[in-house]
């Protein structure tokens, strides 16, 4: 098709639609604190009841039976395996470079002849009661230069150096050559992605699901005409800024910029597929880093949560993921199965990752995975459905079986289930943004240190992003926990304040609140007057050799006292403590014999209690789990949390860990994961052998009130007998291997 007849076409469509591009993204205000954000459509729309409880297979379509020809695909081949695995949603991928479809923007597979694989499945899965929703990458098409060069009808589409030649360094982990990346700021790609979400939504589906919208390194700067225009037109600042890497201010406009474009484009997408009757869905995974979209996550009816190999990395991510959708009512998805081998990382002939949704074989790992998914409050999406394709390997299918059944099995206690936790993490999105202003964030590896180290303590635990902390979520939590969230705005510092003063109980450590929202220091801190701290600096660097040692005996340092030392942090924010606040205990450095200043400070103000620790001994747990770690972080929760009683009590080799939640009728569920074995390497898709343990003992607290009417082990089908000892019910799980799903059901 002519390229500039596609484009007039093209914008009559959308004009018609009132979807008219914005070419700058306009936003006039250069305030940095204005930024984008996403909110939920109030259109009518109301997504599919089925789809907040759905079991779905994912068919990738970077691979074969579709690319890189369309060879064997036979629709009822294809939906047959997702009724066998016990699916009843099937995400089908229709289109990557090439349309497995008759399309008018993108080129259609050579070997199509007229086919419709989309019409195909979608036949099948409405005469077996599958449900069907679609994938397309928001910002990506796998095609090399060369391929680019034979088709220049779509040389506008893909990205520009400052020379203004294609940009081709860059080399895809499909395996199939280099490809060229989509300019995703052009004014042609944009008009064209919303003529695709037209083509798919012409079709018999459900919805379709977005991949990577704020992923930049799917993306990335582009020098074309279109962009330069735009973007000068946004900022007033000229692209070929953003060649000095060391201009932050370009950076952070071209960012800006970026996000209100991308806003746009969802926002946009959303009102065709609502107005077809269609959900949308998007992945998630990059919308929680420094440059992406704030908030991007409320913007589509659901949204997919990146996996994570380690199972304390999933818990903290799955957990934040299903927190992100609860006030939404949105669903969250969460990866299950063989999608890569490495994970991204060494060695190299682990790439490309995508084939491998072909040939990597299910091991039990795959059962933890999802196990965790739903202990979270997460739906599985299982990636495996091209090996079950073509019966490669001898790996079975039974952990992703066994889930969709428990699934099946415990419906009323797993839907709309909440965490009831004795401390809530809060993750800050604006500690990510220290990159304005070349700065460097650790909160989230702080916070899945804490995490572990709390699981390892079976402290009942949640994760809140701080997007969706508000004065209502914080009234409702015993202790909140801030690991590094270097970036508090002046509303947080006021909220948390209100909070504490009216009982609230927090702990921060490290450079929690010592720049806001945007990187720029704040002179003592912005929680100066709530923790009675007052932050002097960044840490001056590590040192070796730094222990901790109490300065009177006190209940948040689990019984250390005066005289005694335990491991501390190598690197020491300098602080001083303020007001009624008093330092308990100090930093000494043992090589040179000296105090380097205090590390742990607590405060009271009005009903509540605060504790301010100036290192990060969570940080140290993830490599080290060296007991003093643990041991004092968990009192310190506990001294926040008024010495009440834990939750729930696990007795089991350390590895097993305990998510505790709450059912739509009350009931507790305890999810008990045993990662207790071997894995074959610290990182990546390997093989995890678990140890089956024997007579587990868990212990649960009912809420006030409440009596305990029977235990059931859900995983094993049994019902367990059960004692009252010490205000707890108390229950024997014989056989532990990978998980199982206590259900203490009350009267």
């Amino acid at each position: 098709m002519d390229r500039r007849a596609f484009l007039k076409t093209s914008a009559a469509v959308a004009a018609s639609a009132s979807l008219s591009i914005s070419p700058a993204g306009a936003f006039a205000d250069s305030n940095q604190k204005t930024l984008p954000e996403g909110q939920p459509a109030h259109d009518g729309y109301v997504p599919p009841a089925w789809l907040h409880y759905s079991r779905a297979v994912y068919f990738e379509g970077y691979t074969s039976p579709v690319f890189p020809y369309v060879r064997d695909f036979d629709a009822e081949r294809l939906v047959g395996i997702v009724r066998e695995l016990g699916g009843d949603t099937l995400r089908f991928q229709p289109l990557c470079a090439l349309a497995f479809y008759p399309s008018k923007v993108l080129p259609e597979a050579p070997e199509l002849k007229g086919r419709d694989l989309i019409n195909e499945v979608s036949a099948v899965c409405r005469k077996t009661g599958i449900h069907l929703y679609c994938y397309w990458q928001f910002g990506s098409i796998v095609q090399s230069p060369k391929w680019i060069e034979e088709h220049p009808q779509y040389s506008d589409w893909v990205l520009r150096d400052p020379d203004g030649k294609l940009d081709d360094n860059y080399s895809t982990g499909y395996g199939w050559g280099p490809a060229v990346r989509v300019c995703s700021t052009g004014d042609a790609y944009r008009q064209a992605l919303r003529q695709m979400v037209r083509e798919l939504s012409e079709h018999d589906i459900d919805g379709v699901y977005f991949d990577a919208p704020s992923a930049f390194e799917y993306t990335g700067y582009c020098y074309c005409e279109s962009c330069k225009r735009s973007f000068h037109a946004a900022s007033n600042m000229d692209l070929d800024r953003l060649e000095n890497k060391d201009d932050l201010e370009a950076k952070v406009a071209w960012f800006r910029w970026w996000n209100e474009l991308s806003l746009e484009d969802l926002e946009a997408c959303r009102e065709i597929l609502h107005k077809s009757g269609k959900f949308m869905l998007c992945h998630n995974g990059g919308s929680w880093r420094d440059t992406s979209l704030r908030t991007q996550y409320r913007i589509p009816d659901g949204f997919m949560v990146e996996h994570s190999t380690q199972i304390y990395e999933r818990l903290t991510t799955g957990l934040m993921g299903a927190s992100m959708a609860r006030p939404y009512g949105k669903i969250a998805q969460m990866y299950l199965g063989g999608y890569c081998v490495s994970n991204f990382n060494l060695p190299p002939h682990c790439k490309p990752w995508a084939v491998h949704g072909t040939n990597l074989e299910d091991g039990d790992e795959i059962l933890m995975e999802g196990f965790t998914n739903l202990a979270c409050g997460n739906l599985p999406l299982y990636v495996s459905a091209n090996r079950k394709y073509y019966g490669i390997g001898s790996g079975s299918d039974h952990p992703v079986r066994e889930i969709y059944a428990v699934m099946q099995r415990a419906e009323p206690l797993i839907k709309d289930s909440v965490p009831v936790p004795d401390v809530s993490v809060v993750m800050s999105w604006e500690a990510l943004q220290g990159w304005r202003t070349g700065k460097e964030s650790w909160n989230v590896n702080m916070s899945r240190g804490f995490v572990l180290a709390m699981l390892d303590e079976r402290v009942s635990l949640e994760i809140q992003p701080s997007t969706e902390m508000t004065a209502e979520w914080l009234s409702r939590q015993r202790v909140v926990a801030l690991c590094g969230a270097s970036g508090v705005s002046e509303e947080q510092a006021h909220m948390l304040g209100d909070w504490v003063r009216n009982g609230g109980s927090l702990l921060a450590t490290y450079d929690t609140g010592l720049y806001n929202e945007v990187g720029v220091a704040k002179p003592g801190g912005m929680l100066r007057d709530v923790l009675g701290v007052e932050l002097k600096g960044g840490a001056p660097g590590a040192l070796p050799e730094m222990y901790y040692r109490p300065t009177e005996l006190h209940p948040a340092l689990g019984g250390y006292k005066p005289g005694d030392r335990f491991m501390g942090d190598t690197e020491l924010i300098p602080v001083s403590a303020t007001g009624n606040a008093r330092v308990i205990a100090e930093c000494w450095n043992l090589g040179l014999d000296e105090v380097r200043g205090p590390a742990i400070i607590v405060n009271e103000l009005g009903k509540g209690r605060t504790v301010y620790i100036a290192g990060s001994l969570e940080a140290h747990y993830i490599s080290s789990r060296v007991a003093s770690l643990r041991r004092v972080l968990a009192s310190i929760v506990r001294y926040l949390a008024g010495d009440a009683q834990p939750l729930f009590a696990i007795d089991a080799p350390r590895g097993v860990y305990g998510v505790l939640r709450r059912t739509t009728s009350g009931d507790r569920v305890l999810w008990v994961l045993a990662n207790v074995g071997f894995k074959d390497a610290s990182d990546g898709r390997m093989r995890q052998e678990f140890v089956t343990l024997s007579n587990v003992t868990v212990r649960i607290l009912p809420p006030e009130g409440k009596t305990a009417k029977a235990v059931h082990l859900i995983r094993a089908g049994l019902d367990a007998p059960f004692t009252m000892k010490d205000g707890y019910v108390t229950a024997v799980i014989p056989s532990l291997y990978a998980a199982e799903m206590v259900h203490l059901e009350l009267s």
